[in-house]
């Protein structure tokens, strides 16, 4: 078994897309239908539903928190603060992590991290 791919859902796609876009992965998507959009990471797929294509309703927010590993994950937090974007939970350690938690335009959590080093 292998998880490839996993998507967040925007009530606002065109925002969503730009938010994504612009400050998190800073870089445009790879494919697009009017349904989704998706980059590719490292041949692992992260999209955003648009709803509104569909017409279906949906629950919106926190009920999965992708992780997403960074150089820094203090410097990201910093980041996309700085763009706008709600700090959830601020950068500490968690065992050996350094981890940050930032909500999206659409009320999905993101979670950035990084691994530490260990002594040697």
């Amino acid at each position: 078994m292998k998880v490839n791919s996993l998507y967040v859902t925007a009530r606002d796609f065109e925002r969503a897309k730009a938010c994504y876009t612009d400050h998190i992965f800073q870089r445009e998507h790879d494919s697009e239908t009017d349904r989704f959009v998706f980059w590719d990471i490292d041949g692992f797929l992260f999209g955003i539903f648009n709803p509104n294509a569909i017409d279906v309703e949906v629950d919106f927010g926190d009920s999965t928190v992708p992780t997403i590993e960074v150089e820094d994950a203090a410097a990201a937090h910093v980041r996309l603060t700085k763009a706008g974007l709600e700090s959830v939970m601020e950068p500490h350690d968690v065992n050996d992590t350094h981890v940050a938690q930032i909500r999206d335009t659409e009320g999905n959590v993101l979670e950035f991290y990084h691994w530490l080093k260990k002594a040697e």
